[in-house]
């Protein structure tokens, strides 16, 4: 009877309902602490894969006296990444991974260790950290753009594809990214018929803004009369002039009623007229092809408008930003030179 009515008390039911509560709540924190230290263990194991470069005793010995050690050692790290020297970043990172424990602080480091083997140009290293990254944080759209160039830059379009698709689930605005990766897949289909392929690749590129160059670049090699037809109805061939100056055999028929693209040939001297070239540079070499015994020459670089980087080849992605769509063509006057064929006789 006692039993009967300690049950009915309402103060009987509020003790087994926070007992219940207290024990979730203790079950709930157990787990998390559990699922943390494996994480700690699985982060810790995997950086061990990576210990090419070894661990510092000095910055081992620094992380145990000093009470914030792993700030000011990123800064150093990222110091000596700015500066190029990557084999004593990554040491640091290491390092670091090896002896802190804080998960948050692992994962930052893990990202930073990530990049600095992206800028060194080991790809498959940086691509195994990222995705190990975003098994634990799948929604870290910084390390899923990362993800995404360097499948990019190892060829594995439809890999990047797929981490593109990733993005749009996060509301990320990349439509002109999906249509340039789009293109390269199709450029590099094998078993797409020619024609199919290129009937795709026309019509992706007739809504972007960046990939004009590469689809121009495709055509030259598989269907020259496609090419002349997409360049003379081209705005601005500024960008181009590098596609035309290399380019043998230039059909004349098709570009006589396109001034832009007919300077460049006056500026090698295939069209010799009177008319002047809009373009500083090629009417220099048009001058010079006329009037004088020295014969000039265009040399070609490429500057990102984006962080104003200069380099000797083309790209449509910086290498140093990872801008894309940013890079623009420099043009340089040279003088012409003219190997001699000795006999070895």
């Amino acid at each position: 009877m006692d039993y009967l009515v300690l049950y009915k008390d309402p103060l009987f039911s509020i003790i087994i309902i926070i007992a219940i509560i207290v024990l979730v709540a203790i079950a709930d924190y157990t787990r998390n602490k559990y699922k943390q230290k494996v994480k700690r263990q699985s982060l810790g194991d995997f950086a061990k894969n990576f210990e090419y470069y070894g661990i510092d005793d000095n910055i081992s010995g620094l992380m145990e006296i000093s009470k914030y050690p792993t700030s000011t050692l990123t800064f150093i790290a990222d110091i000596y990444v700015t500066n190029g020297n990557f084999s004593e970043a990554i040491k640091i990172y290491l390092t670091i991974l090896d002896k802190t424990q804080n998960l948050k602080d692992k994962m930052e480091v893990l990202e930073l260790l990530g990049l600095a083997y992206y800028k060194a140009g080991f790809m498959q290293r940086a691509k195994n950290i990222f995705i190990e990254i975003l098994k634990n944080n799948p929604r870290n759209v910084k390390v899923l753009s990362l993800l995404m160039q360097t499948y990019e830059i190892l060829g594995e379009y439809k890999n990047a594809f797929s981490v593109i698709s990733c993005l749009e689930e996060l509301d990320e605005n990349i439509d002109e990214v999906k249509k340039y990766m789009q293109i390269l897949i199709l450029i590099n289909d094998s078993i797409m018929p020619l024609k199919e392929r290129e009937r795709e690749i026309l019509r992706i590129n007739k809504d972007s803004k960046i990939t004009n160059k590469i689809v121009l670049n495709y055509l030259k090699t598989y269907n020259i009369q496609g090419f002349w037809d997409l360049i003379s109805k081209s705005d601005n061939i500024y960008n181009y002039i590098d596609i035309l100056w290399n380019l043998k055999n230039p059909n004349l028929d098709k570009i006589k009623n396109n001034k832009q693209i007919s300077d460049v040939y006056r500026a090698k001297g295939i069209i010799c007229d009177d008319i002047k070239c809009d373009i500083f540079e090629l009417e220099t070499l048009r001058v010079l092809h006329k009037y004088s015994s020295k014969k000039g020459n265009l040399g070609f670089k490429y500057r990102c408008s984006s962080c104003q980087g200069i380099y000797p080849f083309e790209t449509t992605r910086c290498p140093t930003c990872g801008e894309l769509g940013s890079i623009n063509l420099v043009l340089e006057i040279m003088e012409a030179k003219f190997e001699k064929n000795y006999s070895l006789l």
